[in-house]
């Protein structure tokens, strides 16, 4: 069952994996890579890494790398997924990074329709809250070809504590110059809605990465498919957005599974499936 509802935010604060691109085939290559290298269960690590930074998948997944030698491979790790993407760009099979479903559409509504009295105020409509590296964050999100870069853009470098942490989301909003619980958390995985919800935001979870069974546990405020279910628009003093949430309510036992957009844009972008066919 599914409920419109309006909201009204002060400013969006993204996640960005999952969220507003996609980078799986690369990320799934270079944790390939990593589990011959360090003898890993690779189904037990994409099973249950996705949402932390990757200095704390590192230290989960790898404990004998040296506290000393772990922002290396950090930067080995994250570096071999943005080379692996744009190889796999080159090649035209698949495999780079790109926008997950309602992105560039929702950015956009908020980008192309931003008043003046909004830019006086400093109020940008929306930022990115990543557990990323800006190293890879900021070139990955370019390119997407999503939009172009927020004026906030929270990495793991400037936080000391990752998702599930609310550091990361407090810090959004206080770069942002926002109440926290003004603002509207949007999130594809578990650790990144209980980080909002821990920070008091609102919280909005898209079924793209996980089912709906997991985010109804998380308690997110609302469900939705993907971005295709949200609207924006600005309030006209600039103070903020008012959105429109084609919201799910779903009844114990019917919660769905992972968009089927989401799912398709994967699979067309996966680089073992296009050269086989």
């Amino acid at each position: 069952m599914v409920k419109t509802v309006t909201v009204e935010v002060d400013t969006i604060l993204f996640d960005m994996d999952g969220t507003l691109i996609d980078s799986t085939p690369a990320v799934n290559a270079t944790w390939a890579s990593f589990a011959h290298q360090y003898d890993l269960d690779l189904d037990f690590v994409m099973q249950t890494c996705h949402g932390y930074r990757t200095v704390e998948n590192l230290k989960r997944f790898i404990p004998s790398i040296p506290d000393s030698e772990i922002p290396a491979e950090v930067e080995r790790f994250e570096s071999n997924i943005l080379v692996v993407a744009k190889e796999n760009a080159a090649k035209g099979a698949g495999g780079s990074i790109v926008a997950m479903p309602g992105a560039k559409e929702l950015l956009a509504q908020i980008n192309d329709s931003r008043p003046a009295t909004a830019l006086q105020n400093n109020n940008h409509g929306w930022a990115i809250v990543t557990s990323a590296t800006k190293a890879y964050a900021q070139q990955g999100f370019a390119a997407s070809g999503v939009s172009e870069q927020p004026k906030v853009f929270i990495t793991s470098d400037l936080c000391t504590r990752g998702k599930p942490d609310p550091q990361p989301y407090l810090l959004g909003a206080e770069k942002s110059n926002k109440d926290i619980t003004r603002c509207l958390v949007v999130e594809d995985a578990p650790p990144g809605l209980r980080a909002g919800k821990r920070a008091g935001a609102k919280t909005l979870a898209l079924r793209t990465t996980h089912d709906g069974e997991k985010m109804q546990k998380e308690e997110a405020d609302f469900i939705v498919e993907d971005l295709r279910s949200v609207s924006a628009k600005w309030k006209q003093d600039g103070t903020g957005l008012i959105l429109t949430i084609h919201a799910e309510e779903p009844e114990k036992g019917e919660a769905k599974g992972i968009s089927t957009l989401a799912l398709q844009i994967q699979k067309e972008n996966d680089p073992k499936i296009n050269a086989s066919s």
